[in-house]
């Protein structure tokens, strides 16, 4: 199947906007960003429009400005890429490493709000606590993942689902350009398999419809074949795939 080039850079754009790097660097189409380490699409190279060709001091500008920062020079390779840019990595040494969809996904009519889900504009401390419950996240990572958070500048919402007086899934959504972008989906994990994600997820189509979105977007790791069944069966279908490569 022919890749549709001019919506996956849309995505692209959507996806970067929706989970913005505290630090960037442009240049010459492609976008160096740093966010003290804390997940890699917030620290990593990206191309920005379509590529035909490396720029020949792409390369040295990206090792030296990630290890002045005490990072691991990284690149996310998508279908922007130009022509031979994972052979002229591996050529220098890169490993490939993780290996993401982007999946998308059409909001059903007729997704009502869920009164088990509390939903809020920012991520106040409970919020976050709640997240961590589920996803252990370094306190020297936090620092990081807050302002990442403070910086989206889109309409975002903050989802917690409770049950029984606790906290058992959580996750938000960046509502942008007719688009709800799913983010940090996370279920507690002796609660899994009882569709509290996916009852999240409708909660949040609920809000982002009401907010003006038709479409759904997401990242997911191809190797999570228990979200892969969930998205898969919420409708979403992959549009493309990206793998970082990181300096060995």
């Amino acid at each position: 199947m022919e890749l549709d080039i001019g919506r996956i850079q849309s995505l692209e754009d959507l996806c970067l906007s929706a989970w913005p790097a505290p630090q960037q660097l442009h240049h010459a189409g492609w976008v160096l960003r740093f966010a003290a380490g804390h997940t890699g699409r917030a620290n990593s190279t990206n191309a920005v429009a379509q590529q035909q060709e490396i720029p020949h001091d792409l390369i040295p500008l990206v090792e030296r400005e990630y290890r002045r920062r005490g990072l691991r020079p990284t690149f996310r390779e998508t279908p922007l890429c130009p022509p031979g840019f994972t052979a002229a990595l591996l050529d220098k040494g890169y490993l490939a490493d993780d290996e993401s969809h982007v999946m998308v996904a059409e909001i059903p009519a007729g997704c009502v709000p869920d009164p088990s889900v509390r939903i809020q504009n920012n991520a106040d401390d409970a919020w976050l606590a709640a997240y961590r419950s589920m996803v252990p996240i370094a306190e020297a990572e936090m620092p990081a993942l807050r302002s990442i958070l403070a910086g989206i500048a889109a309409p975002t919402r903050y989802l917690t689902l409770w049950s029984d007086g606790r906290p058992v899934a959580a996750g938000l959504g960046v509502i942008d350009r007719g688009w709800v972008g799913l983010y940090k989906i996370a279920t507690q994990p002796q609660a899994r398999g009882r569709g509290h994600a996916g009852r999240l997820i409708r909660a949040l189509y609920a809000e982002a419809a009401g907010q003006g979105a038709a479409k759904a977007y997401l990242q997911v790791g191809v190797g999570n074949q228990p979200a892969l069944a969930l998205y898969r069966r919420l409708g979403f279908t992959p549009l493309y795939n990206y793998r970082y490569y990181r300096q060995g």
